[in-house]
């Protein structure tokens, strides 16, 4: 009997779940913005709805989701390449039972999740960098204390609110964002995250959509 892929059996996975905690925990001696369950979920929800308010089907949704919520595992490895790393490390954890589109459209969107200089190869990757690089929630910063932190988290620490609106009918995905100017300037976020809002201008093309940024109820793009 042939097996399906669903986000239930990858959320349950110990193997998955164990690549996941390591990763965080790793990344927490290093200091560096959480990247453990939280992240993944949320991405993975994202993904999926990004995917289902636009009018995709429900497997494609799921698979978004599966993608999601794995895309950072291959951090666990080293965060050089963790995107390839993560796709090999998904496919070696499934039995050859579950090899089949499904599976390697996965894993193609986990391998180009973090290639900015190219489109999404899939409407299912375009969603997975769309969970991504829209988390910037302040709850991923480690430390209080932003003044003994890099720019990158300066800027995470800023963002007290984060929503991505998405609307079929004006084809356009939306992140806002409320960013406390007391801690770091409009300007410090976009010097920061220039090439993560570029990528979700590229992701958001292969969903037939514009993306659009409002800072502080401002529009900027």
């Amino acid at each position: 009997m042939e097996k399906k892929l669903t986000y239930e059996f990858i959320k349950n996975n110990r193997e998955i779940r164990t690549y996941l905690e390591f990763t965080d925990y790793a990344f927490a001696q290093m200091g560096y913005k959480e990247h453990g369950l939280r992240h993944s979920v949320f991405a993975a929800e994202i993904a999926g709805q990004i995917l289902k308010y636009l009018g995709y089907s429900e497997k494609e949704q799921e698979l978004a989701k599966i993608a999601a919520y794995m895309h950072d595992m291959g951090n666990m490895i080293s965060k050089h390449d963790h995107d390839q790393s993560g796709a090999v490390m998904f496919l070696n954890v499934l039995d050859a039972e579950y090899y089949d589109e499904d599976a390697f459209t996965v894993a193609s969107a986990i391998g180009c999740h973090e290639d900015k200089n190219m489109d999404p190869v899939s409407p299912v990757a375009a969603a997975l960098v769309l969970g991504d690089k829209t988390d910037v929630h302040h709850e991923r910063l480690r430390t209080e204390d932003i003044y003994n932190i890099d720019k990158h988290s300066k800027v995470i620490a800023a963002c007290q609110k984060v929503d991505v609106v998405v609307c079929k009918e004006k084809s356009t995905i939306a992140l806002w964002l409320t960013i406390d100017t007391s801690v770091c300037s409009v300007m410090d976020y976009f010097e920061i995250f220039l090439a993560r809002t570029n990528y979700c201008k590229r992701a958001s093309r292969i969903l037939n959509c514009n993306f659009e940024l409002y800072i502080n109820k401002d529009k900027f793009l």
